[in-house]
């Protein structure tokens, strides 16, 4: 497949799951032989350059596809694009086409655009919107989403298809040993371990951070036995066997996901969570909110459990129901990762977005 140069923009240089994604791109489309490059538009190392994006169509290299994820002024950089320029959007939330929001949430009027004025005090959220539309329509860039979901939204506001690309990561070739995982944390092998993870921690507004300690004693009274681990905060911390740390390399990560028996993701929005395939590939069963994309990620009953979005109730009575049961955990966690590695792995994603590029 001949494929033109690619060069990929994001916000930040190393965090998020919009970066991580094009990072992923830009590893997998060498196996295509395509000339690909990134920028960014902050420098989380000292020595490396970042790029303002009202500079980013001046820098963009000659004859390359410009495939933007995300950035701190969306007007700005499409702005600084040439017409006729090949462009391609993922869309990894909703601010492309919002006042401001990442993800709306209860907005009375998210469907038909921004209220004047704006209920989440965002300044000219209207106007701000009005900018980003007008460039997408001088631009006619190719839109993409992870989600269904969020490809629906999108083509509402802006008018135009959305290719649906779900994102994908590296899946190993098997799951890594519990017991291993626990001996090397430091965690007893018959304790139940739950796990909340999140940029931000308990501080994560969408992720609803602010309830996941009043989850967590709820779930204690009943499992005595259980030990929790809440990853992505500013600092470590223990309460009683809530243990707190704060945001961990992927591989930290990763040995605490294989030591877990279930992730609870209370999430109040999401668009195709990289948290969740992260999950399955450690062969964990996922509890969350059914909102977003999440549904497309999470099969009810077999490869985790959904619960209505907001009810705190029912999301407590499901996790119980999962980490009482070890049978349940195991059978859920291994569909999880067998089903995953058949829809979501980096392969699949790489060949999705190259396809994609051979069509411009």
């Amino acid at each position: 497949m001949q494929l033109p140069p690619v060069h990929h923009h994001t916000g930040l240089e190393a965090s998020g799951g919009a970066t991580r994604v094009a990072r992923l791109l830009l590893e997998g489309l060498a196996r295509y032989e395509v000339d690909s490059s990134l920028s960014f538009e902050l420098a989380e190392k000292a020595d490396v350059a970042a790029i303002p994006p009202e500079e980013f169509g001046a820098r963009l290299p000659e004859g390359a596809i410009a495939h933007v994820h995300c950035t701190g002024n969306w007007p700005a950089l499409l702005g600084s694009i040439p017409t006729g320029a090949k462009v391609v959007v993922t869309l990894h939330d909703c601010e492309l086409f919002t006042g401001g929001c990442p993800y709306p949430l209860d907005c009375p009027i998210a469907e038909d655009g921004c209220a004047a004025p704006c209920p989440r005090n965002f300044p000219d959220a209207d106007g701000l919107r009005k900018r980003k539309l007008a460039e997408i329509q001088r631009l006619d860039p190719v839109l993409a989403a992870p989600s269904r979901w969020l490809a629906r939204l999108a083509k509402t506001h802006l008018h135009r298809p959305v290719r649906i690309i779900p994102n994908g990561i590296p899946w190993p070739a098997d799951r890594r040993a519990k017991a291993e995982a626990r001996k090397m944390l430091g965690i007893h092998p018959a304790a139940r371990v739950a796990l909340f993870a999140a940029h931000g921690g308990m501080n994560a507004a969408y992720k609803s951070g602010d309830t996941w300690l009043e989850l967590w004693e709820r779930l204690k009274k009943a499992l005595p036995d259980l030990v929790c681990f809440a990853v992505g905060g500013d600092r470590e911390e223990r309460r009683d066997d809530f243990i707190l740390w704060p945001y961990v390399d992927r591989a930290k990560l990763a040995l605490l996901m294989a030591a877990s028996d279930a992730l609870l993701y209370p999430t109040r929005a999401d668009n195709h969570s990289l948290v969740v395939l992260e999950a399955m590939a450690a062969g964990l069963p996922v509890i969350a909110y059914g909102v977003g994309g999440i549904p497309e990620q999470i099969v009810d009953r077999m490869t985790g459990m959904l619960v209505p979005p907001g009810d705190r109730e029912a999301f407590a009575e499901t996790a119980l129901s999962v980490l009482s049961s070890r049978s349940l955990v195991r059978q859920m966690g291994q569909e999880a990762f067998l089903s995953g590695r058949r829809k979501f792995s980096v392969e699949r994603m790489v060949g999705d977005y190259a396809r994609l590029y051979a069509s411009l």
